[in-house]
């Protein structure tokens, strides 16, 4: 199941929050929707075909580098994924100075501190890689420097008039844990403090180091969610949002987008954005012009709104239903209300769809229509194990606007594998680890409902993407045993067929939860691929690295054209198969349909053969493929319950890979017992 994180606040530097939403918002009557018929619904020919476009299924499979990208830790003064040369930038706000970590300073309209003051650089670094060593420290004014709570020596401290620019080195051992300064006998004040790192040149620092561009420039693609602060990030208008000159981007308006656009053009990436969940159409029209503006013209544009905006832990949740209530408040004719619904979680769970739409309208204004689905790409993002929340939102769109694709490039989740239910418990060695979250791969397609999303994405013709995934071990207990799972050298092969399983069910772009090195021994989980960016030889890099570098990962679809299966064998029900199950193909009542995943090794035309027993004439169903009506009120023959009948052929087309072939009964007479299905050339 996908499990969510939330940022640490300064005072508790490591805090994660992890845990499932479990929405209870009912599924039963939920009624098939968002077909768009090509003929009269009174007609029982079928339709020759598919006539819908399927340019996105005709393009050639993407090169491996192309499916897998990875999100990047928040700018923090406690990450080891060491992001900017200079310290400032990851620092927290300016406290006292005898008390640094206060962050309780008194700032001018420049952002700069007025007086005296102390400043908290970074902590959580013993052992880290890279910490030891001289540090230059720089700025205008002059000061008493001095570590505080910090093991570190200032020396050659000098101060030159002519520029009024003040000199130091810091010197810190090996094992340093943390470094904090506290600048006194300030007079009004210093400004423009720089703190960079060992082995760069200070009068030219790079934005980047080295460590940073070298450990992510693997990945085809980036995810910033986490630097740009997205969850509860407070944004509105383009004019409150992080300036470029601001002093320090650890904050929870996160970095600026220049710096976004800066690491992008250095890495030649493609880049994945999260527009705050109140921005205006403003803010967002001032956005897209800025990466039309600077950002490399080769760097695709995944555009997301917010961050799971379903999930309650997130004040996005709330900022959303709120507007959605209010959208149908002022106007009882929003569109969030088009079919009467009186029900705000409903309005709700449609905005994210709406706001993503005027999202994706916002940017083909700026870039134009030839870039769109190209270039820009808009996602859906939703929970992969609600698909009643992305069935809502995308039938939403395409009964009011039209096809999703149309306004989506793609639609999202994030699959997860993890110890399951001994998530928490404690006593468990590595093996009893590793073993659980084999047992959590091997369920994964069923708790994590690939069939049904791959189904609901292959529908509305939009590739299904992981806007997050990964290893997770979230969760007090057994510490020392996550530990040593996540660096046995079986992780390596438990991440490579977790990968494997999602490419071989349709899933493409996924974004790994999350690049960097982090702190494994504490109950907040081991998202990262390393503990030290300078251990580049982990089971998960070594993962990342030959998932990299190797052939594009093939489908394997249970659902096969040309080929014959059984009826029981729709999307997300697998055998054995319980009698709850079945009774949802023998008792489809009017109304009701029944998707199916099937896998086309080849783009062409197929004919669709149904093995179906009846009580009596007059049971007529509908036959749509990928949104497309084929046939209506297609009358199934037959002379009783005790023998099933092979139907007369449907022609359909298919495009090659996974296909949504939906069956819903249009009349029902005594009903009827489909029981295989066959598609032949």
């Amino acid at each position: 199941m996908p499990f969510s994180k939330k940022l640490a606040s300064p005072g508790k530097r490591f805090s994660q929050m992890h845990k499932v939403l479990l929405l209870t918002l009912a599924m039963q009557g939920l009624a098939a929707c968002g077909d768009r018929p090509q003929t009269s619904l009174d007609t029982t020919t079928p339709t020759s075909g598919n006539a819908k476009s399927a340019l996105r299924h005709a393009e050639p499979p993407a090169p491996a580098k192309e499916l897998l990208g990875a999100n990047l830790p928040a700018i923090a003064d406690y990450s080891r994924t060491h992001v900017y040369v200079d310290l400032v930038k990851q620092a927290r706000r300016f406290g006292s100075a005898s008390s640094p970590w206060d962050e309780k300073a008194m700032l001018g309209d420049d952002g700069w501190p007025i007086g005296d003051f102390g400043i908290f650089l970074m902590s959580d670094q013993r052992g880290v890689s890279g910490i030891a060593g001289i540090y230059t420290v720089v700025f205008d004014g002059q000061a008493i420097v001095a570590p505080i709570a910090s093991r570190a020596q200032v020396r050659h401290q000098r101060y030159d008039p002519s520029t009024k620019r003040t000199t130091l080195e810091l010197v810190l051992p090996a094992e340093v844990d943390q470094l904090a300064l506290s600048f006194t006998q300030t007079g009004a004040g210093i400004k423009n403090l720089q703190v960079i790192r060992p082995g760069y040149d200070v009068s030219d620092p790079p934005l980047f180091t080295r460590a940073f561009i070298d450990h992510v420039q693997r990945f085809g693609t980036l995810r910033f969610m986490d630097w740009l602060r997205t969850n509860n990030n407070p944004v509105t208008s383009w004019s409150i949002r992080t300036d470029p000159q601001r002093i320090r981007y650890n904050s929870s308006k996160g970095v600026p987008w220049e710096h976004i656009v800066t690491l992008a053009n250095q890495t030649r990436q493609h880049v994945w954005i999260n527009i705050p969940v109140a921005a205006t159409d403003d803010y967002v029209r001032q956005l897209a012009q800025l990466l039309k503006r600077t950002l490399n013209p080769g760097s695709r544009i995944y555009v997301e709104y917010s961050n799971e905006v379903w999930n309650g832990q997130f004040k996005q949740y709330g900022t959303n239903k709120a507007l959605a209530v209010e959208e149908v408040k002022t106007n009882p004719e929003s569109p969030l209300a088009y079919d009467g619904s009186r029900d705000p979680n409903q309005w709700a769970y449609r905005r994210i769809a709406k706001r993503g739409k005027e999202i994706s309208d916002i940017f083909r204004t700026v870039f134009g229509d030839p870039e769109m689905m190209r270039r820009i790409r808009p996602v859906f993002a939703t929970q992969v194990v609600n698909l009643y929340a992305s069935q809502l939102g995308l039938d939403f769109i395409d009964a009011v606007y039209g096809p999703p694709a149309k306004y989506f490039y793609a639609m999202a989740g994030a699959p997860y594998f993890n110890l399951g239910k001994q998530q928490r418990v404690e006593g468990l060695s590595a093996d009893q680890v590793l073993q659980a979250m084999v047992q959590s791969l091997n369920d994964l397609p069923r708790i994590n409902e690939f069939e049904k999303n791959q189904a609901l994405a292959s529908w509305y013709d939009l590739p299904w993407l992981a806007y997050e995934g990964g290893a997770d071990s979230f969760g007090p207990g057994s510490h020392n045993a996550k530990l040593a799972a996540n660096q046995d050298p079986r992780m390596q092969d438990l991440c490579q067929r977790y990968l494997g399983s999602w490419y071989q069910a349709g899933g493409q772009l996924f974004m790994w939860f999350t690049a960097g090195a982090g702190n494994w021994t504490t109950q907040y989980g081991a998202w990262e691929l390393t503990t030290d960016l300078a251990i580049t030889d982990t089971p998960k890099i070594r993962c990342m690295d030959q998932m990299l570098a190797g052939p594009s990962p093939s489908l394997e679809g249970r659902n096969k054209a040309p080929g014959r299966f059984d009826a029981y064998a729709y999307a997300g029900n697998f055998p054995p198969y319980s009698d709850a199950s079945k009774n949802q193909v023998r008792n489809l009542a009017p109304g009701r349909s029944i998707d199916y995943l099937v896998q086309a090794t080849q783009t062409g035309d197929y004919q669709l053969l149904l093995s179906a027993a009846t009580a009596s004439s007059g049971n007529r169903i509908d036959l749509s493929v990928n949104g497309q009506r084929v046939a209506n009120g297609f009358e199934l023959s037959g002379s009783g319950w005790s023998q099933a009948v092979e139907q007369k052929p449907i022609p359909v087309t298919l495009h090659a890979g996974f296909n949504t072939l939906r069956i819903t009964t249009r009349t029902s007479n005594g009903g009827y017992d489909l029981q295989q299905l066959t598609l032949k050339p």
